[in-house]
């Protein structure tokens, strides 16, 4: 038999290909979301960028920190050519994977070889230099996946979408660019879709990998992982799932499959069919509720991370949109 093997872990992809499930949306989302927006443009980001000494010759490093949301300092790395290739590309923003920040600043060289200049977010508590000092009203079972997961003004992950939602009023501030990309992969292209879905002027996702959406299906179904996080917290600390319908509430506001509508930007999506920690479907739900141009890229023999021949892809993509001549 010809074609591409069935995934024998998920659905086979000629379901996958239609697979669209309801949103879960409440009725207060969009208003919960707009309410964090107009809070955030009353709060200064007091944005202080240090110029740092790299060895690359043509690029420019800087260590940057600015005011996340409501609270804690959120550093970041901001590189830029040191002289100005084409002044109608736009700006990048990349976010890093789940408690696995390895960004470095060669990641942005793709960028930077074509005038683009990057900003290397680091998500508040995953790292050194991002301290979270928000008070939750609960503790977690681990990790950062059940931290205020019960009240979704209280959730860690609202906190996170409105800090990369502030990083890219940092990088037009110190780029004096409008237009941004967003991108990267897991838990980053979650925030890349969250942060397509609430800033304007975002030109195009990149998202590889997607985390954080379709949460019940994906609690489901993912056997490594943080999702087993929340599995966890039920097990331990909720055996009779007293919380259940709080804890799945306050996902909602948050799962990428719900802000997916909002994007109108272009948008390409990388999904493994062996992904046993973003499970295939999960992407596929959101891929199928974006809105604007979109496109899909299946990697049938890979999981949790997809071919080196997708960063070639991305670079195809962002070409398609552009005419920087």
């Amino acid at each position: 038999m010809g074609g591409i093997p069935v995934n024998l872990f998920d659905l086979p992809l000629v379901q996958l290909q239609t697979y669209q499930p309801k949103q879960t949306k409440k009725k207060d989302f969009e208003v919960f979301w707009n309410n964090r927006i107009k809070e955030s443009k009353l709060q200064a980001l007091d944005t202080v960028i240090e110029d740092r000494m790299y060895y690359v010759p043509g690029v420019q490093l800087y260590d940057v920190t600015f005011n996340g949301f409501r609270n804690s300092r959120i550093h970041a790395m901001y590189l830029k050519p040191d002289k100005e290739v084409n002044s109608k590309t736009p700006a990048a923003v990349i976010f890093h994977g789940y408690n696995w920040n390895n960004l470095q600043p060669n990641y942005a060289f793709k960028y930077l070889i074509q005038g683009i200049p990057v900003l290397l977010v680091e998500v508040r508590g995953q790292n050194v230099n991002s301290p979270d000092h928000n008070h939750y009203k609960n503790g977690g079972s681990s990790g950062w996946m059940t931290l205020g997961i019960t009240d979704p003004d209280n959730y860690y992950y609202s906190y996170v979408y409105m800090d990369c939602y502030r990083s890219v009023d940092v990088l037009r501030e110190i780029s004096g660019k409008t237009e941004v990309i967003a991108e990267c992969g897991s838990q980053g292209g979650a925030l890349a879709v969250s942060t397509a879905a609430l800033q304007d002027g975002i030109s195009a996702a990149l998202v590889d990998i997607p985390f954080l959406t379709h949460f019940k299906r994906s609690i489901e179904l993912a056997t490594e992982g943080p999702y087993n996080e929340i599995y966890h917290y039920f097990k331990l600390h909720d055996p009779l799932q007293k919380k259940r319908s709080a804890v799945f509430d306050t996902l909602s506001y948050v799962d990428c499959m719900n802000l997916a509508s909002h994007i109108s930007c272009p948008s390409l999506v990388g999904v493994g069919l062996e992904d046993k920690v973003c499970p295939p479907s999960s992407g596929f739900a959101l891929y199928h509720h974006l809105g604007g141009q979109k496109q899909i890229q299946v990697y049938p023999e890979f999981a949790h991370g997809l071919s080196s021949v997708h960063e070639e892809r991305k670079l195809q993509f962002i070409s398609s949109l552009y005419n920087w001549s």
